[in-house]
């Protein structure tokens, strides 16, 4: 019963927001407002630090396997 109320609930505030008229990005950019949570241009630009984050951990992580290979062979060696 729960799962219905939810659906009911999503289904209307979508009538809700169509009501707003504009394009989806304009009504996505109300209810992102209306959450209070942040605005699409900072949620680009946190997804963008995100992304850019990512890379720089991999390359970290690939230096960090390379030492640990090359401190390996300076053990044998």
């Amino acid at each position: 019963m729960p799962k219905l109320k939810v659906a009911a609930a999503q289904r209307n505030l979508e009538s809700l927001l169509k009501l707003l008229g504009g394009t989806a990005d304009e009504r996505l950019r109300f209810w992102e407002i209306v959450k209070g949570i942040t605005t699409p241009a900072q949620f680009t630009v946190a997804a963008r630090g995100l992304t850019k984050m990512e890379s720089q951990i991999g390359a970290a992580r690939d230096v960090a396997k390379s030492l640990k290979a090359t401190a390996g062979k300076v053990a044998k060696g």
